[in-house]
């Protein structure tokens, strides 16, 4: 299992997740759509729980690199209204470059404990359906936000789950969740066979800034965002 090139650690800027991209184009490896990983294949995912806009930027970085990616994008979050006109146009731009639209579904948004499977198809469902008419597809694949330990390693009938065993427990999985791959190498142990990989675009920048910065620059946005909706409602 030989080591990639790819630094150690990385500073969450473009440049860098570009470096990162490109080390793995050049050891081999192809990106594929979520189905069965292959060898020497990678299902490149993005979860998007701050922000389209940067989603956006990043998925034209990719189209330019000949990587194609899948965006899991929220329904139910106070940052950001996927129904807004800028973000229904970011979302139909990423899927027009060619990479798949998908749902992050948000489970805590509704329960605090595990629901009858059959109600949370339901509900699944549902929102898959808001983003398919959003970009005229059918939506079947699925990232849980923060997941519970009941949807990890789990099948479920009528949508294809991130976390299920093809694509989860099969393959190699990694993440860059809380910036962890500034302090630690996203492959310690070298090059895997096959690889299911979790990049949040929110937490990537054209200059690289540390999480902390970039959570209050989102939460002085959305209370702008309010008090200009609030604004008129008060004269």
């Amino acid at each position: 299992m030989p080591e990639l090139s790819v630094p150690r650690r990385l500073d969450y800027s473009f440049d860098a997740y570009e470096r990162l991209l490109q080390s793995l184009l050049d050891d081999g490896f192809s990106f594929t759509r979520f189905s069965t990983i292959g060898r020497d294949e990678i299902a490149l995912r993005h979860d998007v729980d701050l922000s389209p806009r940067t989603a956006l930027q990043m998925a034209r970085l990719e189209a330019d690199l000949g990587v194609t990616s899948t965006y899991c994008f929220l329904l139910t979050t106070p940052v950001y209204n996927l129904l807004e006109v800028d973000n229904v146009r970011a979302l139909t731009e990423i899927d027009a470059l060619g990479h798949e639209v998908a749902l992050h579904f948000n489970t805590h948004h509704y329960w605090s404990s595990e629901p009858d499977v059959d109600e949370l198809t339901t509900m699944v469902r549902a929102e898959c359906d808001v983003i398919g008419q959003l970009v005229g597809r059918t939506v079947d694949i699925v990232s849980f936000h923060r997941p519970p330990e009941w949807v990890l390693g789990v099948a479920f009938d009528g949508f294809e789950n991130t976390y299920q065993p093809a694509f989860f427990t099969e393959p190699v999985y990694r993440s860059d969740s809380n910036q962890k791959w500034r302090d630690e190498p996203p492959f310690p142990n070298g090059r895997p066979d096959r690889l299911q990989l979790l990049v949040h675009p929110g937490l990537w920048e054209s200059s690289a800034r540390e999480m902390p910065e970039i959570l209050e620059t989102i939460a002085l946005e959305r209370h702008g965002h309010v008090d200009t909706y609030l604004g008129p409602l008060g004269t």
